[in-house]
């Protein structure tokens, strides 16, 4: 009897995500099915959905990947509460608010979060709220001067984070020391301010942080002027396998130095593009 209840349970699920589907992609919704259940949605825009449309989504119960375009909010997001196996959510140019990140919170099984070009009254103190999820694993937010320190030290606080991506925010040195607790933390992902005046957030201060983060594997650093000596710091690192420079403002000459001096590591660079190259200037002067 219990065999035959689950059976019927999971046909009357199927069913529910094929009629889903077929709403989803006749507005352009990009959907994976697998067995007759849907695991991945990616919707663009979606700016102009309604609640129904929103609630849609939170009834695939097997669905594991979901990524939105413009139009993910507070009270959409509270639509999706109920997604139990979902691994992957996310977003770009969202409007989700500080206190509005509590409604991640019952996703326990959420490994991957990206936040692209989240809205100002995302700051990213509220990612505080998902200490407690289980599985978190890693964490993009970039696109936003209003992601600032204060979201660095929620950051700081989700010990399970094996991964960290940002660039392009409102970080400062002070944000980065706040990561110095991630014990867990393998790959790292800092790209530069959002700004073109001082302070910055990759430098080579940035560097001396950076080479207490012993359990580091993996290490990119964008759109700086960074020295030799600072960079140097880095062989203290016992874990580095890969560390990519790139847009940095560093003679060619000492990237080589470098490469010889930390052997056991790929060092990959790219020199500054015009765009780079214009900010790195406005940050740390011309040469």
């Amino acid at each position: 009897m219990t065999l035959l209840l689950g059976f019927l349970a999971s046909s009357q699920a199927g069913g529910d995500d094929a009629e889903i589907a077929r709403l989803l992609r006749e507005q352009g919704v990009k959907v994976v099915e697998s067995a007759g259940v849907v695991t991945s949605v990616e919707a663009g825009d979606c700016s102009k959905w309604t609640d129904e449309e929103f609630r849609r989504i939170g009834r695939l119960a097997g669905l594991k990947s979901l990524s939105f375009g413009p139009g993910l909010s507070d009270a959409s997001l509270a639509h999706l509460s109920g997604l139990s196996e979902l691994e992957s959510l996310s977003s770009n140019l969202s409007t989700i608010t500080d206190e509005g990140v509590k409604g991640l919170a019952p996703l326990k099984k959420l490994k991957i979060l990206k936040f692209f070009h989240p809205a100002k009254t995302f700051s990213g103190a509220g990612l505080v709220h998902l200490a407690d999820l289980p599985n978190l694993e890693r964490l993009t937010v970039a696109g936003s001067l209003a992601f600032n320190d204060d979201g660095m030290a929620a950051v700081g606080k989700l010990e399970r984070l094996k991964e960290v991506r940002t660039w392009h925010a409102g970080t400062t040195l002070e944000g980065v020391r706040k990561l110095k607790d991630l014990k867990n933390l393998k790959s790292l992902t800092l790209g530069q301010r959002l700004a073109y005046a001082p302070p910055t957030s990759v430098s080579d201060e940035t560097i001396a942080v950076l080479a207490g983060m012993k359990s580091l594997e993996t290490l990119r650093l964008e759109e700086a002027r960074l020295n030799f000596d600072a960079l140097v710091q880095l062989n203290g690192l016992p874990d580095l396998k890969s560390l990519t420079l790139d847009g940095i403002d560093i003679p060619e000459a000492d990237v080589e130095r470098l490469r010889q001096e930390l052997p056991k590591v790929q060092v990959q660079w790219t020199k500054p593009n015009p765009t780079y190259l214009k900010r790195i200037e406005k940050l740390f002067g011309k040469n």
